[in-house]
Parts: C-alpha cells; structure tokens; sequence
C-alpha cells in the first residue's frame, strides 16, 4: 500500500488542537499566578496590608495558608507565625504545666507618668518614650518583642511556679498569681518605653495526663459531695414542704367544717326568726280579723234593719241543711236564730 494514501485520524487532529490551548491556559495561569498571587506557607498566617483607595490599612481576617491573590503596588501580604510555643510553668510541687498566654502591650508616645491599679489602689508609675525604647533595646522590632517575651515569660514562670498543681483549677488563686505576675510586668516594661495592657491566660494543660485524671477525679468526687449536700437540702426541703402543705391542708379543713356549722346556726336563726316573724305575723292578722268581727258584730247590733240583713245571709245557710241538726231549733225560725245571735229587737 502507498503510504501516501494512508489517511489522518480525525480524532488525533481534534486531540491536538484541544491539548495545545489547555497547555496554554495552564501556563497563563502560572504566569499570572507569578505576578499577582502569594502563598502562605503552612503554620503561617497571612495579614493582607492595602496601600492605597478604599480599605486602606490591614484586613480585619487573616488569610489561611495556601495561595491568594493581589496586585503587586496594591496589596501586601505579610506572613506571621500562627503556632507559637506555650509556656512551660514548673509548679511548686515539680509538676509542668504548658500554659497558653497572650500579652497585649503598646509602646508610649514620650515619657511621663501612667496610672494604674493595684488592690484597689491607684498607683502612678514612671514611664519612658520612644527615646528610651530605642536606647535601651534597639531600632528593631524584632528585639523590641524577644525583649518584651523574655520579661514577661520570666515573671510569669517565677509568679505561678509559686502555686501547686491542684491550685492551678481554682480560678481565684490563679488569678491572683496573674495580677501579681502584671504588676511586676509593668513596672519592669515602663521604664522603656512599653505599656502592659492585658495578661490573659487562655488555656493551661498539664504535662502528665495522670495529674489531669487525678485533678477531674478529686474534682468530681468534690461535685458529688456538693450533689448529695445539694440532694439531701433539697429532700429536707420537700419534706417541710409536704408538713407545711398538710397543715395548711388540716386548718382548709378545719375552716370548711367550721364554715358549714356556722352555715347551719345562721340558717337555723333565720329559720327561727321567720318562724317567730310569721306567727307574730298570725297573731296580727288573727287579732284584726277577731277585731273586724267585733266591730261587725256592734255594727250589726245597733243599725237599723241589720236583722233582714243577717237573714238573708242566714238564708242560705239555712237553705243548704238537710233536716234538722238540733231538736229543740227550727231551723226556718229566724227570729231565734237573731236573738241566739244576739241580733234581737230589745238589744
């Protein structure tokens, strides 16, 4: 076969023109990167510094390590140490502590007198500048912060190895120890020119995980007898509670019966007041009816003619009897019924 009829592989032609641009971007992106990228290296962190324009100074977040970008002119990124060293405290009973502590601290504008408090007091304390500090220490920051580290690593090894390793737990002696470390820290960074404004200890761990399990162990035997003192109150108090709830529950009860018999005693005068009420009330309509006969009565007797008028009321009286109840009585005699009922003509 001709070799020069052999024909090209379409796939191997489309193969080359894909690679070649990749190939490209890929080394444009190098190339940028080059320019206007900063890595930051493991254990760092980096502080993003604008020069210039809107957001002028240092960012308020840190950049973690790994590549950013910038623009070279624009931006700066410095690189500080992210992992530093804890501070190692041998306690009075020959136990190591790593404790993490941050100091913060300013440099003073030119010398003076600063105020500060010490048990309650305020104390005035001599101060240097920028003078003093340059003198003393140097031109460079670098030994501005070893000098600054060595002071304060020095009064805190000396202050805190002052107390036991259980001591380390209880927070109101640790924070003496740190006041009193602070105090020391001041007066020896005043003279040059620095202010102490804060020791704050973040983070302590002993060395040995036995003296950790012993500390948890004593702590938790102390939070047990706090429980069951805590359990015991609280038992003591349920039962006042139930005694206090039965008497009052007992003089409720008391005052219930008591209110029933007041009830019955109140509704039984009540009762005997009406009754005595309604009889007396009897007796009066009693005495005016007995009265209204009287008078009737007279009435009947000295009028004229009042003898036809109880005839006709005695007439159907009369008319309603059925034979005779008396012997010795007509009943259809009207003239005896009117002198029986003293309705006569000579009265």
């Amino acid at each position: 076969m001709n070799q020069g009829s052999r024909k090209k592989n379409p796939h191997t032609g489309a193969a080359h023109y894909l690679v070649l641009p990749l190939l490209a971007i890929v080394g444009l992106y190098f190339l940028f990167f080059i320019v206007f990228g900063y890595t930051i290296a493991p254990g760092t962190i980096g502080v993003r510094q604008i020069k210039f324009g809107p957001g002028q100074g240092f960012t308020a977040e840190g950049l973690e390590p790994g590549a950013h970008w910038g623009l070279p002119g624009y931006t700066v990124v410095d690189q500080e140490v992210g992992d530093l060293p804890t501070l190692e405290i041998q306690t009075a009973d020959r136990a190591t502590v790593d404790v993490d502590i941050t100091v913060l601290t300013r440099f003073y504008s030119g010398p003076g007198e600063d105020i500060f408090e010490e048990g309650g007091e305020k104390v005035s304390i001599k101060h240097g500048g920028p003078a003093e500090l340059v003198k003393k220490i140097g031109v460079y920051p670098e030994r501005w912060q070893n000098h600054i580290r060595k002071i304060t690593e020095d009064e805190l090894k000396r202050t805190l190895g002052k107390i036991s390793t259980g001591q380390f737990y209880d927070p109101h002696k640790r924070e003496e120890q740190l006041i009193e470390a602070r105090k020391k820290i001041i007066r020896s960074l005043a003279p040059d020119g620095i202010r102490l404004e804060a020791v704050l200890l973040r983070r302590y761990t002993y060395r040995e995980d036995r003296i950790d399990q012993a500390i948890f162990q004593k702590n938790l035997q102390d939070q047990e007898e706090r429980l069951n003192v805590t359990a015991s109150k609280l038992a003591e108090a349920q039962a006042a509670l139930e005694q206090v709830a039965a008497e009052w529950d007992a003089k409720i009860e008391t005052l219930r019966v008591q209110g029933e018999n007041k009830a019955r005693v109140i509704r039984s005068e009540g009762d005997l007041y009406e009754s005595e009420k309604k009889a007396e009330g009897d007796l009066e309509v009693a005495k005016a009816r007995a009265e209204v006969d009287k008078m009737r009565a007279e009435v009947l007797t000295h009028t004229a003619g009042s003898d036809i008028f109880v005839a006709r009321e005695l007439a159907g009286v009369v008319g309603s009897l059925r034979g005779g109840l008396v012997s010795d009585l007509d009943p259809y005699d009207f003239e005896g019924w009117m002198q029986r009922l003293g309705v006569g003509k000579g009265q």
